[in-house]
């Protein structure tokens, strides 16, 4: 009866000192900056493919389990507009959103990095903000960016700037861009993957 005991007081501490290691861990992950790199094929963020999910016209949708792999599970999940579910880790400023009619039913078909915390009426829903940096055609883009530093470098790359009278946008592919309203702050970037 006497070595059960023993065992026990002995795995206690181990058991202690796992948790610990396993905490400090996480903290040094959480305390990295985030690093998203988007083309017209991948997004990966911290080296985790996300376009990992089924295939579509427009190669690979988004797989829920690749972004939380590295995001966790999301903080936030709603419905929004017509057919369409939103998966938000606020923290990170990162949602993507799941069809759930139409052909991109039950597909993750839409990536966004927010780098302003906007906040949505309708919804009664925040953003988020991101504080890493993304890697866009050669371009680092971070929440300090402004559009007009890297406007040239959007046109060189391919990079249709539209300047409508409340909104500037870049857009490549399936790729966007937007400022907030007409201010030369980036608010999002987003990829769409149907």
């Amino acid at each position: 009866m006497k070595c059960p005991d023993k065992a026990l007081k002995l795995t206690v501490p181990a058991r202690v000192v796992s948790l610990l290691s396993g905490l400090l861990v996480m903290l040094c992950i959480a305390g990295a900056p985030m690093s998203v790199t988007i083309s017209q094929s991948s997004i990966r963020i911290n080296g985790v493919e996300l376009r990992s999910g089924p295939k579509g016209d427009g190669g690979r949708y988004i797989s829920l389990a690749a972004a939380e792999k590295v995001l966790g599970k999301p903080q936030d999940t709603y419905v929004a507009g017509l057919g369409v579910r939103v998966y938000a880790w606020l923290n990170a400023g990162i949602h993507v959103q799941r069809g759930f009619r139409g052909p991109d039913k039950g597909k993750i078909f839409k990536f966004q990095v927010w780098f302003i915390d906007t906040y949505d009426k309708d919804q009664d829903k925040h953003s988020g903000k991101f504080g890493g940096h993304v890697q866009l055609d050669g371009l680092e883009i971070t929440p300090d960016t402004t559009f007009d530093s890297i406007r040239g470098q959007l046109e060189k790359t391919g990079f249709e700037i539209t300047d409508d009278q409340n909104i500037i946008s870049a857009k490549k592919g399936e790729i966007t861009i937007f400022t907030v309203e007409t201010t030369n702050k980036i608010e999002r970037i987003e990829a769409w993957c149907s």
